[in-house]
């Protein structure tokens, strides 16, 4: 039955154009949506080794190594008269931010400190306050390394006064406003159990592999509707097309 409808192809360059675009467009986000599921599952997969490996000490680390999520300890004192408040961050559906500390470790090194969520105030004016950790203390944590560009919904604009809210953990920045050359690159994720931490609420990946793979079935998809479309709009019978320029 198909290949004597085949017979009937003739070439519609209108129709064939539309395929040309989309077609290879469908096929192209299926196989992206594959990428983005393969990358979820690596990144599973790095954070469940690191978490499980043994815990470094922050000053003996290589910057220029793959550092995320590596498990640290670090001991020294908080700075509690700059804090940063990492903005637009949600939990349970409250607006709120993350709370950013520097933290001097006894060798020098000038850490900045995720210590976890904090809710904000109902007007901005009043912004939350973090507690003072005082003394000497030793933190647990893990690195964390920004994946990509971070998406900032404003400009960053200079701030003035402490608290301070930022955008996006830009270390040149904060080094600027902390009035110091430089930072250790990376923030610190705190451990529920460290000294000063706040909400916990730093999810691996954001999207389930599932879903992507679920994505790229939805293109595949798509695109094989599109073809068989094509190939229906290709070899319909002249007769059939007549009558219906005839009915126009």
């Amino acid at each position: 039955m198909i290949p004597l409808r085949l017979k009937n192809f003739h070439f519609n360059w209108k129709i064939s154009l539309f395929i040309l675009l989309f077609f290879p467009l469908f096929i192209r986000l299926g196989f992206w949506q594959l990428e983005r599921e393969q990358e979820k599952l690596d990144l599973q997969s790095l954070y469940e080794s690191r978490q499980s490996a043994e815990t470094r000490e922050l000053g003996g680390l290589d910057t220029d190594s793959d550092l995320q999520y590596v498990n640290v300890r670090v001991r020294g004192h908080y700075d509690n008269s700059h804090t940063f408040l990492l903005d637009n961050k949600v939990n349970e559906g409250q607006a709120g931010f993350e709370v950013i500390s520097p933290f001097r470790e006894q060798g020098g090194e000038l850490v900045m400190i995720n210590r976890g969520w904090i809710a904000s105030n109902a007007y901005r004016e009043n912004l939350p306050q973090a507690q003072a950790i005082e003394g000497e203390v030793e933190l647990s944590g893990a690195i964390y390394v920004p994946l990509g560009e971070q998406f900032m919904l404003a400009e960053e604009a200079p701030g003035t006064g402490w608290p301070r809210i930022i955008q996006s953990l830009d270390m040149t920045r904060m080094a600027e406003a902390l009035g110091v050359e430089r930072l250790f690159p990376y923030t610190v994720r705190l451990a529920s159990f460290s000294p000063g931490a706040f909400v916990r609420n730093w999810p691996v990946i954001t999207t389930t592999p599932e879903r992507h793979r679920g994505y790229a079935v939805q293109w595949f998809s798509m695109a094989g509707v599109l073809l068989l479309l094509y190939l229906y709009l290709s070899t319909r019978p002249e007769e059939a097309e007549e009558t219906l320029h005839g009915q126009e």
